[in-house]
């Protein structure tokens, strides 16, 4: 009780400060320093200059973060297959018809936003769960507002894990055409682990925000398509982490996210940050 205490009004005072001060606040809680926002040297320094740069003029960080419009990019640029079909979309759960089992439903403009649906006791409160998730915005403390900017929508999409488990998430650092390391996040939606690999698939001894993943992963079938379809998609961006999954059949597009953890996310050690840093740095934008 206390903790949540402290955290509400923690997010409070947060709130509002203005974005620059709060995200020096926050940097120096996680990283135990300020951003070096004028001169970036580390991925998360590059992250908080980022998001606070971002004018709406930009609208390509809009379209390419909402889950709906950016499917239409990814088909584009690779090719049919790639994304996972809309099931249905709206504004209004109520007005979804009947689905096959099993689906999920999620909102366009945020994460860690879903309701898996394997029959129909857990289709109770979704409505309203759904309901609270569209009035939710990005919080002002975070500075992501290309968020903001997104029509809020419901959207479902079938289930692709086996077994209740959600599918193995692979997170594809990228700048340009350069991947040096590969997040894969395990049972996400319970004992939720982490560890990263470099593109040969070689395991590198490095974490980050939640507790290693200790045990050797198998190579992903579509590892190649991933890092293939990876490179096409980052064009254009100093640095974009692209998710996929990799399905029997075929390997599937996640979504694009342009600020990881809204810069917070603390490297072990730290000293990978300036290694990510340097890369972001020497990346060959046009």
């Amino acid at each position: 009780m206390i903790r949540s205490f402290l955290k509400k009004y923690y997010n409070i005072g947060m709130n509002s400060l203005p974005p620059r001060l709060a995200t020096h606040l926050q940097f120096l809680r996680y990283h135990g320093r300020l951003a070096r926002l004028g001169n970036p040297r580390t991925l998360n320094d590059h992250l908080a200059a980022r998001k606070l740069a971002w004018t709406p003029e930009d609208m390509r960080l809009v379209k390419l973060s909402d889950k709906i419009a950016v499917k239409d990019f990814v088909t584009a640029a690779l090719g049919p297959g790639w994304v996972a079909p809309i099931l249905w979309q709206g504004t209004d759960l109520a007005d979804c018809p009947p689905l096959p089992f099993p689906y999920v439903i999620k909102t366009n403009h945020g994460s860690e936003r879903n309701v898996f649906v394997f029959e129909d006791k857990d289709l109770v409160g979704a409505r309203e769960k759904c309901a609270e998730w569209l009035a939710r915005r990005t919080p002002r403390r975070l500075s992501e507002e290309w968020y903001n900017h997104i029509e809020p929508r419901i959207l479902v999409e079938p289930f692709f894990g086996q077994d209740g488990q959600a599918p193995v998430d692979y997170k594809f650092f990228c700048f340009d055409d350069q991947i040096p390391c590969i997040q894969v996040d395990t049972n996400r939606f319970g004992d939720h682990k982490r560890c990263f690999y470099n593109s040969e698939w070689k395991k590198l001894d490095f974490g980050n925000h939640y507790p290693l993943e200790t045990a050797d992963l198998p190579r992903p079938k579509h590892l190649d398509a991933m890092l293939e379809a990876a490179r096409i998609l980052v064009e254009g961006f100093e640095f974009v982490r692209i998710d996929f999954y990799d399905l029997p059949s075929r390997a599937l597009f996640g979504e694009m996210t342009f600020c990881p953890t809204s810069s917070f996310g603390a490297f072990r050690p730290p000293e990978i940050d300036d290694w990510l840093g340097d890369v972001w740095k020497n990346a060959n934008v046009k």
